[in-house]
């Protein structure tokens, strides 16, 4: 839970950036807003301190520049700052909110309710079904990659089968692991283990695999995101990115895959009449 600070203790006190920077290192939306608002709020109260300095040097010999009327003073301009920065603001901490939410890919909402929705799904229906409930996720992933949010639900759609073979623990209960990423000594998750299809020397296998295992959907497109942008393997992928096919090749040289024919299955999903047909209707921009 975010520990919550006392805005009027903090806001304007520099030691009080202590009081909330639990609240910041979580990475919540409601914890970085903390923060945002708090350095608004110093912001401002510097510089109504650097406006009543410039006036005292004008201002010498004068009874009102006392001690006590500078204690006054200070907190005049404390409750100033608390008054500006309420609601909106200036503007500042909102720019700073948003930046930070972008940094540190912090999500400040739910899903739309379709996707919601669709978060509980162990199966699909239909192709178009797969589209319309996993299109806003896509949309959210492809733009931190720079991509084509049609080319992940390509990729998702060729690993999972149009989501009717997703990936199950020994349970039965569903991964949410659209993209076929296993389990290497960087994932400290759950797992998933399953018989799979692997190429050695193009000649196809099955063997048993461990594959990572998500919550939800969105997290299996988080993980993507993350899996790609953090293994320097993948760096001429998200270079090629905004091209769905190149970006499709790419993946299979870095090894996304053993499939020898991987980057052009991608491709030929993404133009498939399936495709298009379950993209009807919706629209892939945001």
């Amino acid at each position: 839970m975010l520990a919550q600070s006392n805005i009027n203790d903090v806001y304007t006190d520099l030691s009080g950036l202590n009081g909330i920077k639990l609240a910041g290192r979580q990475n919540t939306a409601a914890g970085l807003q903390q923060v945002a608002k708090q350095f608004e709020a110093i912001f401002l109260n510097l510089m109504l301190k650097s406006m009543r300095d410039s006036t005292k040097v004008f201002g010498e010999g004068n009874m009102l520049n006392s001690n006590e009327m500078e204690f006054y003073q200070q907190n005049f301009d404390n409750q100033i700052s608390l008054h500006l920065t309420q609601g909106r603001g200036i503007g500042l901490a909102d720019m700073m909110y948003q930046q930070m939410l972008r940094q540190y890919e912090v999500e400040t909402e739910a899903e739309p309710d379709r996707a919601v929705a669709g978060e509980s799904k162990s199966q699909f229906s239909s192709p178009s079904e797969f589209i319309e409930t996993l299109l806003p996720l896509a949309r959210k992933a492809a733009s931190k990659l720079g991509a084509d949010p049609r080319v992940l639900l390509a990729q998702s759609a060729l690993e999972t089968g149009w989501g009717e073979k997703i990936i199950r623990d020994s349970r039965g209960a569903n991964s949410h692991n659209l993209f076929g990423i296993k389990s290497d000594t960087a994932w400290q998750g759950p797992v998933a283990k399953t018989a799979t299809l692997e190429f050695v020397d193009g000649i196809p296998q099955r063997k048993k695999a461990s594959f990572r295992r998500y919550d939800s959907y969105a997290q299996s497109f988080n993980d993507y995101v993350q899996f790609l942008r953090t293994n320097p393997r993948y760096s001429q992928a998200i270079k090629k990115a905004q091209d769905p096919v190149q970006f499709a090749n790419e993946l299979q040289l870095a090894g996304f895959a053993t499939d020898p024919d991987y980057g052009q299955k991608i491709s030929n999903v993404l133009n498939s009449r399936t495709m298009h047909s379950a993209l009807s209707g919706q629209s892939v921009g945001d």
